[in-house]
């Protein structure tokens, strides 16, 4: 072989190679280091392919990682604190609970704390839930909305009433959606449960639709807080802690978050509306026909 022909085939060798040990090089970074790489995407061969897949795999396997971390993190710090003060107000019973007022009002407290910390962690499981749920064309449905929305509003009996709220539901029985039916579900108990979060007593929260051949529109409108230009723009942020409810109700930052991403998963949108503080707010949930 000639001193060229050697050199043509180490040429073509390296030409060969050099994707692959890049596309090496890029998974130890990761499982090393945590380091995402920016690996080629000129190549056009299987070779090509083969780097496309291994940095969209890396990419998702971070985007886990972090979403693991928020997680923790969120769990860390808010079940320490409620468990510390209902550790407290314990030892205080045990020690000084022989007065029945203060026996009364620090029972009413440790039973606020653990009520709170139930709703977080249901939360909390839906988000876990949520990130298994495979919403794929295979597991849509033929949902009829009107009936869906009465059973959750059923669900949210008792705390509608605590705050006298009227809901009223003006989708008509005909009116259906193609999608995921645990998913929308999901979506349409957000966005009620964030309606009556924020309604002020007496309030009311309309539930209607418009429809077209394209999509179903659902609109959900309370006249609770609302919220101005700067609070919208982290609305569906994943974390981002709320302002407390009207009667104090906590936030975690998940449940607009997980409703947008359940959105999306049915190819559609969810657009919030408020004219300010004080004045209400609308969500408008559209799927396609």
């Amino acid at each position: 072989m000639t001193l060229g022909a050697t050199a043509l085939t180490l040429k073509i060798l390296n030409a060969l190679l050099s994707p692959i040990i890049k596309g090496e090089v890029a998974l130890k970074e990761f499982v090393d280091h945590d380091v995402v790489p920016d690996l080629p995407i000129t190549y056009t061969d299987e070779v090509g392919e083969m780097l496309k897949n291994i940095q969209y795999t890396i990419e998702c396997l971070d985007e886990v990682d972090k979403e693991k971390q928020d997680i923790i993190e969120l769990i860390s710090h808010d079940l320490r604190t409620p468990i510390l003060q209902s550790l407290d107000i314990i030892t205080f019973l045990n020690d000084d609970g022989d007065d029945p007022e203060q026996r009364a009002e620090n029972l009413s407290l440790l039973s606020e704390i653990v009520t709170k910390q139930l709703k977080f962690l249901e939360e909390m499981l839906k988000a876990l839930k949520a990130k298994h749920i495979e919403i794929g064309y295979k597991n849509f449905e033929s949902i009829p909305v009107s009936s869906m929305i009465n059973k959750i509003i059923y669900d949210y009996k008792k705390r509608i009433e605590v705050k006298h709220l009227s809901v009223i539901n003006t989708i008509p029985e005909h009116v259906k959606l193609h999608g995921h039916s645990l998913g929308m579900k999901q979506v349409f108990e957000n966005l009620l449960n964030n309606a009556i979060k924020f309604s002020e007593k007496n309030g009311e929260i309309h539930i209607s639709e418009i429809s077209d051949k394209n999509s179903v529109q659902i609109i959900i409108q309370d006249q609770g807080t609302g919220f101005n230009e700067r609070t919208k723009d982290t609305l569906f942020s994943k974390f981002v802690p709320g302002h407390l409810g009207t009667s104090g109700e906590p936030t975690t930052g998940l449940g607009l978050y997980l409703t947008k991403k359940i959105v999306e998963k049915h190819a559609g949108t969810i657009e919030p509306f408020s004219e300010g503080q004080g004045k209400g707010a609308k969500f408008v949930v559209s799927i396609p026909a």
